[in-house]
């Protein structure tokens, strides 16, 4: 596990829609969600930005480089905005047994 893919969304359902569909496709073993409060511009029309805070939900999961773009085009075909915001990070440093568990995570059978 080298690499976090961060990603927001609006709804509870939503955020459970994506964490289900990355567990149950075995993409990643472990998905944390925070609710946060998310400022930004955006385009209400070609002539008009506004500054939108809503609340969200972060979500963070962790994922193998081999399994990032899969996990990216699940979210995309998956998600409530138009526009979501989806951001890879490397990892410098994974504790050995927290990366073990990971890549054994599915060895059995989810039930």
């Amino acid at each position: 596990m080298r690499l976090m893919l961060l990603q927001t969304t609006t709804t509870e359902s939503n955020a459970k829609l994506l964490i289900e569909i990355a567990l149950q496709s075995r993409l990643c073993p472990c998905i944390q969600q925070t609710q946060i409060q998310s400022s930004y511009v955006w385009k209400k029309d070609s002539n008009f930005s506004q500054i939108v805070s809503e609340a969200e939900v972060l979500l963070n999961f962790k994922v193998f480089k081999k399994d990032f773009k899969k996990l990216k085009k699940d979210l995309l075909e998956n998600h409530a905005y138009e526009l979501p915001e989806i951001v890879g990070i490397k990892l410098y440093k994974v504790s050995r047994e927290y990366k073990k568990w990971c890549k054994n995570a599915f060895l059995d059978n989810l039930e």
